[in-house]
């Protein structure tokens, strides 16, 4: 069984449908699968009844932005209760934060030919997948594509001034959350973490796992051997979960590996204990 448990659709950032999604995962013998779209599960309207219908398993997911000693770290929840209170509001939160007047707010300052009242009524083709505010962006000059806008719009005008949009949550709280929700914290891609702090890695991993980090997608496209080593054997010591994924963004990323099931994980190689429940 192939699983790839991190994908993202036009709810989000991506350029794929979810019956596009389920139909690559079809034909690339992915037999379960989650999509994790930024602070929405939208796609969850329409993926049960596409994965009943192509046999295919699903888990619910949806990935989050949360403070971790005063930076963005980017975490991903499973398996919680959608209709919990306290997670709608975070989500109905961060999403709207995202959906960006701030950011559009921000590019005002170096694009006066931008306002918030057009931004409220300006139209774009929702079909394509892609947030809203990086349309807008090329509409009104400051890109020339919305790759190029998905590369530097969000870096410049979104981070670092963003976080307190989030509704600063912070890790410990995140997880006891989601934990509330009855759901699974995870951590999101740590290579990148690895990457910045080699030697400090597993001491860091041991601090989220003492604020209730309860999982790490330890299998990514972009970890080194080093990296997923290193975050299998953490989560064995210490009975946590292990998750895999490929961050697809449909159209919008096409480095290796960042596809649906573009990595070969299989349910073996993963524990998913809280996560993948018995029908």
């Amino acid at each position: 069984m192939k699983v790839d448990l991190h994908i993202h659709s036009m709810y989000s950032d991506s350029s794929r449908s979810p019956e596009e999604i389920v139909a690559l995962a079809k034909s690339r013998n992915v037999a379960l699968l989650s999509i994790c779209d930024h602070a929405t599960i939208g796609a969850y309207s329409v993926l049960p009844e596409i994965c009943r219908n192509n046999g295919i398993k699903y888990v619910l997911g949806v990935e989050l932005e949360v403070l971790w000693k005063g930076e963005s770290l980017h975490m991903l929840a499973y398996n919680f209760d959608p209709g919990d209170a306290e997670m709608k509001t975070f989500l109905d939160r961060q999403y709207k934060a995202i959906a960006c007047e701030y950011i559009v707010y921000n590019m005002m300052q170096d694009y006066p030919q931008m306002s918030l009242e057009e931004y409220r009524h300006f139209t774009y083709p929702r079909e394509k997948g892609g947030w809203k505010y990086l349309y807008y962006a090329v509409a009104k000059g400051a890109a020339k594509s919305y790759e190029e806008a998905n590369e530097t719009i969000y870096r410049r005008y979104g981070t670092p001034n963003h976080l307190s949009d989030f509704g600063e949550c912070n890790l410990p709280d995140f997880c006891k959350m989601v934990k509330r929700a009855g759901g699974v914290p995870v951590l999101a891609h740590p290579g990148y973490l690895y990457e910045r702090n080699p030697g400090g890695f597993v001491s860091m991993l041991s601090e989220m796992r003492m604020c209730g980090l309860e999982g790490i997608e330890c299998y990514y496209p972009s970890h080194s051997k080093d990296a997923a080593d290193i975050c299998v054997h953490f989560c064995k010591n210490n009975d946590m979960r292990i998750t895999g994924g490929c961050d697809c963004h449909g159209e919008f990323n096409k480095s290796e590996g960042f596809t649906v099931g573009g990595l070969e994980i299989s349910l073996s190689m993963l524990d998913l204990k809280g996560i993948l429940c018995s029908e």
